[in-house]
């Protein structure tokens, strides 16, 4: 049960949010100020996966318990625990009071502490405020200071130091990293149009329609794919890969539609951002 709560989020958020953190630690001093041997790193996978798991896990119980929620999921995700009645609305809201101490007691052992506070009230925000059905624009902006706190929390946790250990260009490819999501995350909505339409969630793809919001998807990917890789001065390598992956999720954003190919355009997406977070090792190794 625990596991189909966050199941959707794995490949979407714990895996990309686990390469970033392991990504920034192995970069070395490109983007620490102490750096880890990297068997020392590489043994940290694990809990850096679990740092995000448990926090996803937090979020995905409090989004799914909800009235508007269960009717969406029955719709667009009918094997959630709710819906397929492996678990009631009261036993989830019980489940949560456990979840929340173990998530802050996760990251007072293994780092990040901030950061789990800060997904919370983002949660209420997003949750039980309302802020995802508002606007396309809150929903998003939400959504991506949420990926910061994961993608902040995960370097912590992987190089095994405080935020001071980060440097500077890493605190600014974390806004960047918001930026990423902010722009793009809409490609999210797409698959999911029916059980946001059943909820009155207002998306960019109910509001503007599909092929705007494709047109947007396909601006700022290619956009990003061009910037990040010369915001941190890799070499013709690093260069063609992000720019080959961006092109690839454009295509396929373009050409393949339906709710099926949607769905994994999404999952692109999530590879198209973990090419984007391995650039600082690129330039490590001078790809």
């Amino acid at each position: 049960t625990l596991w189909l709560f966050t199941l959707r989020d794995i490949p979407a958020l714990i895996i990309p949010q686990t390469t970033f953190g392991i990504t920034i630690a192995l970069s070395g001093n490109i983007t620490t100020n102490i750096p880890q041997h990297y068997l020392w790193i590489i043994k940290r996978i694990p809990l850096v996966a679990f740092w995000n798991w448990i926090n996803v896990l937090l979020f995905s119980i409090s989004n799914q318990r909800l009235p508007d929620s269960l009717l969406e999921d029955t719709l667009n995700k009918p094997w959630r625990p709710l819906p397929s009645h492996r678990i009631s609305p009261a036993q989830a809201r019980r489940l949560l009071l456990v979840v929340i101490p173990l998530a802050l007691l996760a990251a007072a052992f293994l780092g990040g502490l901030p950061e789990p506070l800060l997904l919370m009230v983002m949660t209420w925000m997003y949750n039980d405020l309302g802020g995802a059905d508002e606007s396309p624009v809150i929903r998003n902006l939400l959504n991506a200071l949420g990926i910061a706190c994961y993608s902040s929390a995960s370097a912590i946790v992987a190089s095994g130091h405080d935020r001071q250990n980060l440097k500077s260009d890493t605190q600014l490819w974390l806004l960047v990293v918001a930026g990423i999501v902010f722009t793009t995350l809409q490609i999210m909505d797409l698959a999911d149009m029916a059980g946001d339409a059943s909820r009155g969630r207002n998306t960019l793809p109910l509001l503007y329609g599909k092929d705007t919001t494709r047109s947007t998807i396909i601006f700022f990917v290619l956009g990003w794919s061009i910037i990040c890789p010369l915001m941190w001065g890799v070499g013709v390598v690093g260069k063609a890969v992000c720019v080959v992956a961006g092109c690839w999720l454009s295509l396929r954003t373009h050409l393949r539609r339906g709710i099926a190919e949607d769905k994994v355009n999404f999952k692109i997406w999530s590879v198209w951002t973990m090419v984007l977070y391995l650039l600082p090792l690129m330039k490590r190794l001078g790809l």
